[in-house]
């Protein structure tokens, strides 16, 4: 009996204990889970503030970008506008370049063509060298025609020559040459003086001529018939020439006299 009540006891005692041990266990296992919950519930609370940080600063970028878009809009409309402009002035600017060519062109056609002109005026002045005057001329005026020189550089030219001519009033000068006289090839010395007179010694002293400006132009006087002339003529040579002494001497010339009206 005493053996039964032993047994009974001991079965007692460890159902008990058994039933301490499952509690203690399920208590702590409530308690893991419970942590657990608290972790995964702290996690998630993270996640979602994350998450809303996220969408705030998404909305924040959108309303940032959708402003800096509104701003390029702005700035491309702006751009449209003032490369219309442009567009515009350029094409005024090119028309009025245009305008101004034309006018340069015209204006160096016109020019070349007045330069021309003058050639004959050339041909008729003093017969000194107008046949170097004449082509110079004409080429200034080919070249200009040609595009070849601005109009300044031809107006610089023409009257860099007409400077020249004019230059020839101021001077005397004695050369050396040939005249060809009534189908004759005359050796001898020229006079100038200025562009009013000049006279031709030949040089075996036989042949005196003097240039005569008259209504048709220049043409060359022989006066070795006339001995007072000729004397005239062969001493202001000598002068001119520093063979004597210097002094006043006589030359002849001639006024033009305009043609009578028909």
């Amino acid at each position: 009996m005493r053996i039964l009540i032993l047994l009974g006891f001991l079965c007692s005692f460890a159902v008990n204990a058994f039933a301490q041990e499952t509690v203690e266990s399920v208590r702590k296992q409530i308690k893991a889970v419970e942590e657990e919950a608290k972790r995964e519930k702290a996690l998630h609370d993270a996640e979602k503030k994350r998450h809303a940080d996220f969408i705030a600063a998404g909305k924040e970028k959108v309303v940032s970008l959708n402003s800096q878009m509104k701003a390029v809009k702005a700035d491309i409309d702006s751009m449209k506008h003032e490369i219309s402009r442009l567009a515009d002035a350029r094409e005024k600017a090119a028309s009025t370049t245009k305008w101004f060519e034309n006018k340069k062109l015209k204006y160096q056609s016109d020019l070349a063509k007045f330069l021309l002109t003058l050639v004959p005026a050339v041909e008729a002045d003093f017969p000194y060298r107008n046949e170097e005057a004449v082509a110079s001329l004409s080429e200034v005026a080919e070249q200009l025609k040609k595009g070849v020189i601005t109009a300044d550089d031809a107006l610089g030219r023409v009257l860099e020559l007409f400077s020249e001519r004019i230059r020839l009033g101021y001077t005397t000068e004695v050369w050396k040459g040939t005249l060809n006289f009534e189908s004759r090839q005359i050796s001898g010395t020229y006079l100038r003086y200025g562009t009013v007179a000049s006279i031709f010694v030949s040089t075996d002293g036989n042949d005196c001529l003097w240039l005569e400006h008259n209504a048709d132009g220049y043409s060359w006087k022989n006066v070795s018939h006339d001995m007072e002339m000729r004397s005239m003529l062969k001493e202001a040579m000598k002068v001119a020439e520093g063979k004597t002494a210097p002094k006043l001497v006589l030359i002849p010339v001639s006024l033009p006299v305009a043609k009578e009206a028909k």
